[in-house]
């Protein structure tokens, strides 16, 4: 039971996964566009939107926040390799389960104080777009939610992965 709700998990991850990158790919599509758009008239009708300027911005703070899951969830981010490689198996196991802790703590206040600040942003109106502030506010707690969401499972197969003795990096 226990472990077919692990994978069940993981499956989930999985379909989140191929559903972020769908959504990046239309995102990134759509701000090729605008900012396309946007050169153009700048250029060649002089004349620049701010809507376009403000428009493309939110996307790209889309893209970076719902990318980051995706990067987070293959475990393709950035780590110091070279000296984590000089540390014996046991050691490394240790550091890898308290980063993996420090990490989903660190995601859980990150989701705690965008909530505040969302309700915050909602009462706002955005100073260029017909729009309440909040819109802006958005991809934050939605990536880190979902950044949380990646990190309980890092954080559950590591804690198994140390209780159970394993000393190889599972598979994401």
């Amino acid at each position: 039971m226990y472990q077919k709700i692990f994978d069940g998990y993981k499956c989930f991850l999985d379909i989140l996964e191929k559903i972020l990158m769908f959504v990046c790919a239309l995102i990134l599509s759509f701000v090729m566009i605008i900012y396309s758009i946007e050169i153009f008239t700048r250029y060649c009708l002089n004349y620049s939107s701010t809507v376009t300027g403000e428009l493309g911005l939110i996307l790209m703070t889309w893209l970076y926040f719902l990318g980051f899951v995706i990067i987070f969830k293959r475990g393709e981010d950035v780590i110091m390799e070279y000296f984590f490689q000089r540390f014996p198996t046991r050691i490394r196991n240790m550091i890898e389960w308290l980063t993996c802790w420090a990490v989903f703590l660190f995601l859980f206040v990150l989701v705690w104080k965008s909530f505040h600040f969302y309700t915050v942003a909602r009462m706002m109106e955005h100073p260029f777009l017909p729009i309440k502030y909040s819109y802006t506010v958005q991809p934050v707690l939605v990536g880190s939610v979902l950044a949380l969401i990646v990190s309980a499972y890092l954080v559950w197969e590591k804690t198994d992965g140390f209780l159970k003795g394993k000393t190889e990096k599972p598979d994401r």
